[in-house]
């Protein structure tokens, strides 16, 4: 009679923990979905903030050149005093 409670005993805290890993591992699954979930929705963050200064970039850069060839040319050897203004401003 002995020997079967010795080995229910053995059995049971056998079980209980195959229940805890079962269950110890389910959490530290779903931790590492969250954290990499997380890291994806942190790098779409800078993905857009990335592409809107880009575009803004490309904005300034534009109305920048525009604004260069809106300026009438002196003369063709040199470059007009507000050309050169601005390029020393740019230093």
């Amino acid at each position: 009679m002995r020997a079967w409670l010795a080995a229910a005993v053995i059995a049971a805290i056998g079980l209980s923990g195959w229940q805890g890993y079962r269950i110890g591992n389910a959490a530290a699954v779903a931790d590492h979905k969250a954290e990499m979930l997380a890291r994806i929705e942190a790098g779409r963050v800078l993905d857009d903030d990335r592409r809107r200064l880009a575009q803004e970039r490309d904005r300034l850069a534009r109305e920048l050149e525009g604004a260069a060839y809106a300026e009438s040319v002196v003369s063709e050897r040199c470059l007009g005093p507000e050309r050169v203004r601005r390029l020393n401003a740019l230093r």
